[in-house]
This record gives structure tokens, C-alpha cells and sequence, in this order.
């Protein structure tokens, strides 16, 4: 895993950093160096007006400070506008301001009650690049006067923009975006990345991403954090695979709780992903009127009509039958497509009891998150201490924690692991950067998928996948955080396959093969998270 840090986690390694003899002059000249080689590679092909670096007052600025007086002694123009006075700035940044005056570089002073930023701004020209060194990981809110015109104005240019270890604007712990912000093409993020550069909506604002080590030592920044984000080899690692004498036995057998008379698809789809993921085995339990349906949609999968009519109910006869179907599988699917009312909600309770008494782990999803939020949500399923994964997307979440979406999407860490811990379950909070807790706090952020996969019936895959994973043999964290990964990766195959519009949930379920072979042998194309880690 790569770990992500909090504002507070790297503060107290820049302190542990400190009392161990580097110097904070030595860890700013490190990371203003780094800054200038991504400004350098992204100018090679520009020419004519200057690098404009945006420097505030804190350490933040004095990389900027740092990167200015480097790019300068490559012989590139450069301008720098300064949002401090120099008394209130710190030592290591006034010592890389003082070292600008041997080098022709112009600086601009802009103060809240002095120069306004409007009154230099032809002063800039017509930049080539712009380095955002203004705020870094201390900002809180929108960006105040006079720095949000500054913004704006960056915004406007038109030109490549190289942040220095979070974008103006962006809450380096939540991802949250305030406004106006810096949309970069790069952020340099300095010893460990931090987790709003991967969380959504902040990662549209991250561009690519360069982690820069500073040179820190490998014992302050190996962990283990919290927040981690998952990558090709972390998937490499930990999937699956089969010896030549395998059979599917081994794999195991999935159950699939799931459709209604309106709604056979959903529960096709999760099966016949589960198949796709690896499991031996996989029985759909539906109602009898779309048996035949299901059946021929996946000829694959063993269906079994466990409910008389087009919906379930707990009549005794059919409670028996799921029971006895429960005790034969190692994992089970609730949900997708099962409908809703009050009769459905009585069988997701009696089937949730089931699966703690049988011991048998369940990702619910849909329609039995749905149920669940009625019959008594996360504190009645921390009651049931089962193996549950939920998998919700951020409107079932917002029901479940009583919530508006707009606070889950404020802080979608923490959204998943309070659920997370109410619930005593592994939760998938779905969406753009999936966000998969359990239950002790621990939190992996997806670093696959596509917009694309923004489509009906792509959750249904998704919940089927995960179980293949568990019926292997995976604990529920990992084939939860194992499974948002794959699906998101067989999303991208499949958007190369038929473009980005028009990606059905079942073409998604059909890449996985294919995706798998990415993740055993390390070839990964159309990737959308471009991730630089330190050796």
C-alpha cells in the first residue's frame, strides 16, 4: 500500500525530521529543486514569457522561493509574487528570498493592505508557467484576499501549472474543493502524498502527481498511516491464482440473493460476475416468475426459484430453502434488484440473521441497502456481528448515516469509516476514488475506473466480484479494496474496447478476465491516475 497522510501526520514527520539533525533549510531546498524539474519538463517546448511562481507566506512559499532561484540559474525568465512581508515569514523562506538577489529575478510584493495583485498584474506578461506555491497543506476554506485573485487570475492564463504539494484551494485531508481553486497539470507533493490529492473532488484538481521524498528518512515515512492508496502491486500480490491440479472446489461457491419481477437483470449481472471474478461455483436465488428469465441470461449459473410469485417473503418454506443455500456457500450477494417494501425488508432481516448464524460472509448491496436503512441501519447490523460488506453509493450512504449527501461528499473518508465503525462491517462508499473502510479505522483509496462506468447495473458487478473474491479465500477488507480495484481496471479496458460513451454494466463484467491478466502481469493501459512514488 502507498500511504496517504494527513496535514498533521506530515507535520509530525517534518518534526521527528527536524529533532533527527535535517535541517528545515535542507528539506526546502530539496523540495524547491523538485518543484523546478517538473516546471523544466513541462516548459521545454514553451518559450517566451517568464515562469511565474505564486509564493505565500508560509514553508509552502519558500519552496516556491526555492524553485524560483533554481529555474532562474537554468536561464529561464522568471517572476515571482510574493504574499508576505518579510517579517512575518519564516526564517528558511526570507533565507531563499534573500538568495534571489543575485539572480535576475523580479519580485512582486502583494499585501492585503499594501500592492493589490490587479496593480502588478501586467507587470507578469504573458506567463509560460506557473508555479502555485501560495497555501500548501496549512489552508483552511477558500483562498481570502488578495491570494484569490491571484487564483483566478492562474486560472485564466491558459498556461501549464505546477503546483507545489496541494493546489491552492484544495483541502489537503478531505479533497474538498473551495473556491476559486488551482486546477494543476502537476502537483509535486512533498515526503508522502496527501489524501485530498486522491480523494474526489480534489483529484480533478491534482493533474499528475510526483511524490518528492525530501530525503526523509525511510523510518519516518513507512508507516503505517491509516489512509492508504491501492496500486498495481498491492492487486498483484494479493489476487488469486490457481495451480495446474486446481478445480472449483477450490474457488468456491458465491450465492446471489437477488431480482424481482421489474428487475432480473441486476441479479444476472452480479452473478454472472462472480463467475467472471473466479468462483467455482455460483447459485442465484430468485423469485419464481423471473427464473426463466435469469436462467437464460446466464446459463452458467445455477438458478433456483426460492420464492413463489415476482418478489420474496419469509414464508417458512422459502426462509428454509435460503438457509439451506447459505450453509453450502462461502460468500453471498444481497440485493440488486430485489425491490422494496415491506415484505422485501422482513426477508433481508430474516436473511441477515441467517448469514450470522451461518457464519457466512454477504456483501449487500441496492435494494438490501435499501431495506437495511429501515430496519434499523448500521447499529442493528453491528447488533448481528456478522461478516458483512455494504456497499453503498453516497445517497443509500446518506440514508444509512442519516445524513445529507452533500456532508458525505464533503468528506468521503470520513463518511465510509463512520459507517464503517457504526456498522462493524467493511463499507465501499462508491463513486470516483471509491473509499473502502473497516471497522478499525484503516482506509484504501481506488485508484482505478473511468467515468464511463457510470452506468446502471455497474454496482451489481461490482458486489459480484467482491464475493467471487471472498469464496477464494480473501478476508473482507482486502477482496473489498481488491474488488473496487479490479472492477475499476475492467472498466478501463472496456472503455478502450467501445469508447468512453455508452460502456454497458455487462461489458464492464466481461473485461475482468482481462483485467486480470493486466494485474498478474503488470502491464496496466489507459491509465488514469498517473502515480510517481520515491524508490
Amino acid at each position: 500500500m502507498r500511504y496517504l497522510a494527513s496535514a498533521e501526520e506530515m507535520r509530525d514527520i517534518d518534526r521527528r525530521a527536524v529533532m533527527a539533525g535535517i535541517p528545515v533549510s535542507v528539506l526546502m531546498e530539496n523540495a524547491g529543486r523538485a518543484l523546478s524539474v517538473e516546471a523544466l519538463e513541462m516548459i521545454a517546448e514553451r518559450c517566451g514569457g517568464p515562469v511565474v511562481v505564486l509564493a505565500g507566506p508560509g514553508q509552502n512559499g519558500g519552496d516556491g522561493l526555492c524553485a524560483a532561484r533554481h529555474l532562474s540559474s537554468r536561464g529561464l525568465p522568471v517572476k515571482v509574487v510574493l504574499f508576505a512581508s518579510p517579517p512575518r515569514m519564516t526564517a528558511e523562506s526570507r533565507a531563499n528570498l534573500d538568495a534571489l538577489r543575485a539572480y535576475p529575478v523580479e519580485v512582486f510584493h502583494v499585501t492585503g493592505g499594501g500592492t493589490r495583485f490587479h496593480e502588478i498584474r501586467d507587470g507578469l506578461g504573458d506567463a509560460a508557467l506557473i508555479v502555485d506555491a501560495l497555501l500548501g497543506t496549512g489552508q483552511k476554506g477558500a483562498p481570502r484576499p488578495p491570494m484569490d485573485e491571484a487564483v483566478r487570475w492562474a486560472g485564466e492564463a491558459g498556461v501549464p501549472i505546477v503546483a507545489c504539494d496541494v493546489p491552492t484551494g484544495v483541502d489537503s485531508d478531505t479533497g474538498r474543493v473551495f473556491q476559486p481553486a488551482v486546477r494543476a497539470d502537476v502537483t509535486v507533493t512533498m515526503g508522502l502524498p496527501k489524501r485530498g490529492l486522491y480523494v474526489y473532488p480534489g483529484r480533478k484538481y491534482a493533474g499528475r502527481i510526483v511524490v518528492e521524498s525530501l530525503g526523509l528518512p525511510p523510518s519516518l515515512i513507512s508507516g503505517p498511516f491509516p489512509v492508504s492508496a491501492v496500486t498495481l502491486e498491492d492487486a498483484r500480490r494479493l489476487i488469486p491464482r490457481r495451480e495446474a491440479d486446481h478445480h472449483k472446489g477450490r474457488s468456491g461457491h458465491v450465492l446471489v440473493i437477488a431480482g424481482s419481477e421489474s428487475m432480473p437483470g441486476a441479479a444476472a449481472l452480479a452473478s454472472k460476475a462472480a463467475l467472471r471474478a473466479g468462483a467455482g461455483t455460483v447459485t442465484l436465488a430468485c423469485p419464481r416468475e423471473v427464473y426463466r428469465v435469469c436462467a437464460q441470461m446466464v446459463p452458467e449459473v445455477m438458478v433456483v426459484a426460492a420464492a413463489d410469485g415476482g418478489l420474496f417473503s419469509v414464508r417458512d418454506d422459502q426462509m428454509a430453502a435460503i438457509e439451506g443455500l447459505l450453509a453450502k456457500s462461502r460468500s453471498a450477494v444481497i440485493g440488486p434488484g430485489l425491490g422494496r417494501g415491506e415484505s422485501q425488508e422482513a426477508f433481508i432481516d430474516r436473511c441477515l440473521a441467517l448469514m450470522t448464524s451461518t457464519g457466512t460472509p454477504c456483501v449487500i448491496d441496492a435494494d438490501g441497502l435499501n431495506g437495511l436503512s429501515t430496519i434499523g441501519g448500521l447499529s442493528y447490523l453491528a447488533g448481528l456481528e456478522g461478516k458483512f460488506i455494504l456497499t453503498p453509493h453516497p445517497g443509500e450512504l446518506s440514508r444509512l448515516l442519516g445524513v445529507d449527501i452533500q456532508d458525505i461528499e464533503r468528506d468521503r473518508l470520513a463518511a465510509a469509516r463512520e459507517a464503517a465503525s457504526r456498522g462493524k462491517s467493511v463499507v465501499c462508499l462508491k463513486g470516483a476514488g471509491t473509499c473502502v473502510a473497516n471497522s478499525v479505522g484503516s482506509i484504501t483509496v481506488n485508484t482505478t475506473g473511468d467515468p464511463a462506468m457510470a452506468t446502471a447495473g455497474s454496482g451489481d458487478v461490482l458486489s459480484g466480484v467482491i464475493a467471487a473474491l471472498i469464496s477464494q479465500g480473501l478476508p473482507l477488507y482486502e477482496a473489498a479494496w481488491l474488488g473496487v480495484f479490479w472492477h475499476g481496471l475492467s472498466g478501463e479496458i472496456a472503455v478502450r474496447k467501445a469508447g468512453s460513451y455508452g460502456v454497458l454494466a455487462g461489458e464492464v463484467s466481461d473485461s475482468l478476465p482481462g483485467a486480470r491478466r493486466v494485474i498478474v502481469g503488470g502491464e496496466r493501459p489507459g491509465v488514469r491516475v498517473n502515480q510517481e512514488w520515491p524508490s
